[in-house]
């Protein structure tokens, strides 16, 4: 099924580039589209984690983030450079400091999951669409059915 709208962009592996990363999914999907906030979340935390958890933060480090926007989903892929830690997971310290990143991409993905290709690690997530709604639906339009 082709993409209505799909999107790549390399990043350095520094923390401004989780700002550029959330630009480039606003302006990607667009200020109306129906997943746009929950999917601008996700990038964030996901971007957020492989600079702080992978090998992507160090010098010459890269993130690279994917953007596929189907039919009543949007998939994110952020491949970073990989790390000797284990496989990210969600935390289960509701108190810890930190480490929510992937709870909260848990909570708004439909499904989730981490790929592992050489040395290269791709963390993945399908966002929803608001239900009933899609990209062209003008605001307070519903779907004919």
């Amino acid at each position: 099924m082709p993409s209505e709208r799909a999107g790549i962009v390399r990043l350095l592996g520094c923390r401004t580039s989780v700002a550029r990363a959330r630009q480039f999914t606003q302006d990607l999907l667009g200020r109306d589209h129906p997943a746009g906030d929950d999917v601008v979340l996700v990038v964030s935390e996901l971007v957020t984690n492989s600079i702080v958890h992978s090998r992507s933060g160090t010098a010459r480090g890269t993130v690279t983030l994917t953007i596929d926007d189907l039919d009543g989903i949007v998939r994110v892929a952020v491949t970073d450079d990989g790390s000797a830690q284990h496989a990210p997971r969600a935390r289960d310290d509701l108190y810890a400091q930190g480490g929510r990143g992937l709870r909260i991409v848990n909570a708004l993905a439909e499904e989730w999951g981490v790929s592992h290709h050489g040395a290269t690690v791709t963390t993945w997530c399908q966002v929803p669409y608001k239900s009933g709604e899609s990209p062209a639906d003008p605001p307070g339009h519903a779907p004919r059915g």
